[in-house]
This record gives structure tokens, C-alpha cells and sequence, in this order.
């Protein structure tokens, strides 16, 4: 959770531009931002930043500037996160897309005169490597759910190759019985805001509306 010391300088306000924190900066920028954004990449974005940004620079750099901001303030976060707390450097990369983008704007809006963000080594990208289930693990899989209410959503998964966001937002309207064809285009997923859980419902896809045949 965002810790108490984080949350007073949120509500601080600095004398003149150049007094302005930071973190302060940060969650300014989030909210900011809220209306522009989805729920489920608001929930992303709110929780790198409220979660694992802030607290990380109130314990480390407390009272730090915006304008005070070095590279290697960056840098050693990245560091922190990855050897300290085990981060994979495809976390620490979404959080660099985070802080890249807030600086942009600051710069944008004149608070800083560069972006420090754009002088840091990024951590190389990490490979997705996928693995499937062969006929004798389906098979077990199978047995497993077998009566139990995610059955069928297990077996979507694996014949179709759906998401579980799909899955659970499929409606009898998807389903052409005559063409034998199942149309994607409604998703329901999860997320945490403010220490709350929320179901989100979208008419909407992570690509363009797809069909699977069965």
C-alpha cells in the first residue's frame, strides 16, 4: 500500500514549481492520466506507481526533487528491484515505461528541461518462451476439473487457445450453432483499485474481434 509518508507529500504543496517532489509528481501525473485510461491499465499503472515507485523513493530518496532527478536515481531502482527483490527485467521495463512517460510530460510542461529516464540502460527483454500441454497432460487436466464449475473453461481454453478473459466473456450470442464458429469480442477481467476488487466488463478484445471454429 502507499505508505503514509508518501501520501503527506502527495498532499504537500511546494511553494513554487521547483520545490515539487518527485513522488509527489508521480502520483500528480497518475491521476492525471485516470481519465485517459482504461480501468484495467489505470489498475496497472496506479499499482506500479502507488505500490512500488513511491514507496521505493520516499524510503531511498526522501524529499527528492523532480528537478533533483538524476539517471542514476533511476538506475539504481532498477538495480534494487532486480537483485534485491527478484524483479524480472520485463517488470522492471513496464515501470520504465511508467516513469519514461510521466518525466516526457514534465518536460513537456516545462518542470524539467530533459527527460533523465532516456540516459539509463534499460535491462534487456527476456524472451517469452511458451509451452503446451501434450495429449497425456490434457488428459490428466481433464480429470482434474472434471465436475468442477471451471471445466468448461479449461476446455475452451485448451481446444480454442482462449484467454480466461474470453472465456469468462463469452454470451450464448458468440455462438453461431449453424456455422459452428464462436466470435470474441466481449471480455471480462479482474483488478485491484485502492485495495478494492473490481470486475471489469469490456465489448472488447486485446486485438481486433477474432472467430474460432469448434
Amino acid at each position: 500500500a502507499l505508505s503514509s509518508a508518501a501520501s503527506d507529500v502527495y498532499k504537500r504543496q511546494p511553494s513554487n514549481e521547483d520545490d515539487i517532489l518527485f513522488t509527489a509528481f508521480m502520483l500528480d501525473w497518475l491521476e492525471m492520466m485516470k481519465p485517459n485510461l482504461d480501468k484495467p491499465t489505470y489498475a496497472s499503472y496506479s499499482f506500479c506507481i502507488k505500490n512500488k515507485i513511491v514507496p521505493y523513493f520516499d524510503e531511498f530518496s526522501p524529499n527528492l526533487r523532480l528537478r533533483d532527478l538524476t539517471p542514476k536515481h533511476i538506475q539504481d531502482y532498477y538495480t534494487y528491484e532486480m537483485k534485491e527483490r527478484g524483479v524480472s527485467a520485463n517488470t522492471v521495463i513496464h515501470r520504465h515505461a511508467n516513469i519514461h512517460k510521466a518525466l516526457k510530460y514534465a518536460v513537456k510542461i516545462g518542470l524539467i528541461d530533459s527527460n533523465p529516464s532516456d540516459r539509463i540502460e534499460r535491462p534487456k527483454k527476456e524472451k517469452f518462451v511458451g509451452s503446451i500441454y501434450n495429449q497425456e497432460e490434457l488428459e490428466q487436466l481433464f480429470e482434474i476439473v472434471k465436475g468442477d464449475p471451471i471445466e468448461l473453461g479449461v476446455i475452451l481454453g485448451a481446444f480454442y487457445g482462449l484467454r480466461r478473459s474470453e472465456v469468462v466473456g463469452l454470451k450464448w450470442s458468440a455462438i453461431d450453432f449453424k456455422q459452428k464458429i464462436i466470435t470474441i469480442r466481449h471480455t471480462v477481467t479482474q483488478v485491484t483499485l485502492d485495495g478494492k476488487s473490481q470486475i471489469i466488463q469490456k465489448d472488447k478484445t486485446k486485438t481486433k474481434s477474432s472467430s474460432v471454429s469448434y
